[in-house]
């Protein structure tokens, strides 16, 4: 990578049936070792993400809703952080004002 930045706004926003997903950064491209990806999420209905090998942070920037982590319900809004360890099953379960806006990041 010979950028020291990107305008995002150029890159294009995948539609899901639970809202829309733009993968910001791939630490690959960098030939990071550890693994770390960095996303803009925005949830306008329930998603269930299953459980993946990695961690994951969401930071949510907006909206309110509620979460399922490992089996706890959390409910969450604005300015909040979400932490799911690697191999925790986890999902939006609602989204109660929104849609919920999210800065979404993967590291192993």
């Amino acid at each position: 990578m010979n950028q020291c930045c990107i305008d995002v706004s150029a890159i294009p926003s995948t539609e899901k049936d639970w809202g829309s997903l733009k993968s910001v950064f791939d630490g690959a491209g960098i030939n990071a070792t550890g693994g770390f990806t960095l996303g803009y999420i925005v949830y306008s209905k329930p998603h269930y993400s299953g459980v993946h090998d990695d961690h994951e942070v969401i930071y949510i920037l907006e909206g309110r809703g509620i979460a399922m982590i490992g089996g706890q319900e959390i409910g969450f809004r604005g300015d909040f952080l979400l932490v799911v360890p690697a191999g925790t099953e986890h999902s939006i379960t609602q989204v109660t004002e929104g849609p919920v806006r999210a800065i979404l990041a993967h590291f192993t």
